[in-house]
């Protein structure tokens, strides 16, 4: 019993891996901490510019209008568009009408019924009553027609407001107040550093021991002054052959905007040892 004891201490002294065994498992590379968006922001109309409501190093959210290009005209046809679309008088003046023609004709019908009308007088009632329905389908047609022209007029005028996609910091102003924007130029440029993307290069001999998920220490330089962790989100599965290097990205969270983008930084995965992964943290 001892020695069988002793054996199976020995055995487990033996399988379990030493800090030295851990340490090699460990591996750094260099990498760059990039911004995880970045737009320059246009239009998709041309038009004088005719307000900038931000500017470089303001945050900005999605939603919002960042920049307005001069909309009097569209504004002007909103309006108009507004007001006809509001108008139902014609459809309350048609419906009213057909209202009092049915209530005849069914007045008329039953007197037919009793010799106390003639069928002229009926046909009359009925062909009235045909007519005012006719208009009051074609004036709720009209009404419905001019509720589709505001639409029209609102995606006009919301086509020279200029929007954030995400949320972001402006990091470059090219146009101001007066200026032409045509469809080659943009306005502002914006980045979105929440989350970051962590950018790095691996060796060939690498391929394989980094899965979708892992998680790895990231250390940027000054004047961030601490480790933090990042979740590896894309493994290239393609080989870069003049370097014999495949491309890794992870995602860095940055709610507080803490950590700026473009910083260099080293990152530390943890790869199998004894047939068990070792995440970073």
């Amino acid at each position: 019993m001892a020695i069988s004891a002793l054996a199976a201490l020995a055995f487990a002294i033996a399988s379990k891996p030493t800090v030295a065994q851990e340490r090699q498992a460990a591996f750094d590379a260099d990498c760059l901490i990039e911004p995880s968006a970045r737009v320059e922001l246009g239009a998709s109309v041309s038009g004088l510019v005719k307000d900038v409501l931000a500017d470089r190093g303001d945050a900005v959210t999605a939603g919002q209008i960042v920049a307005e290009l001069d909309s009097g005209v569209e504004r002007a046809s909103l309006e108009v568009a507004r007001a006809r679309a509001e108008n139902d008088h014609e459809v309350l003046s048609k419906r009213s009408r057909m209202e009092y023609l049915t209530k005849k004709s069914n007045r008329i019908t039953k007197l037919a019924e009793v010799k106390a009308a003639t069928e002229a007088s009926r046909d009359e009632s009925d062909s009235d009553l045909k007519q005012a329905e006719q208009e009051l389908r074609e004036a709720e047609l009209s009404v419905r027609m001019a509720q589709l022209e505001l639409r029209r007029s609102e995606a006009l005028l919301e086509q020279r407001m200029i929007r954030s996609p995400y949320d972001g910091v402006v990091i470059e102003r090219t146009l101001s107040p007066g200026a032409y924007l045509h469809d080659q130029a943009h306005v502002l440029t914006i980045m979105q550093t929440d989350p970051l993307f962590v950018e790095v290069y691996l060796p060939l001999e690498r391929l394989g021991k980094i899965q979708v998920g892992d998680l790895a220490e990231v250390y940027p330089e000054v004047p961030v002054g601490r480790s933090l962790t990042a979740k590896v989100s894309v493994v290239d599965p393609f080989i870069d052959a003049p370097s014999a290097t495949f491309g890794v990205r992870l995602t860095l969270d940055n709610p507080d905007g803490s950590v700026p983008a473009g910083l260099r930084c080293t990152i530390r995965f943890r790869t199998l040892v004894a047939g068990q992964r070792h995440d970073a943290g």
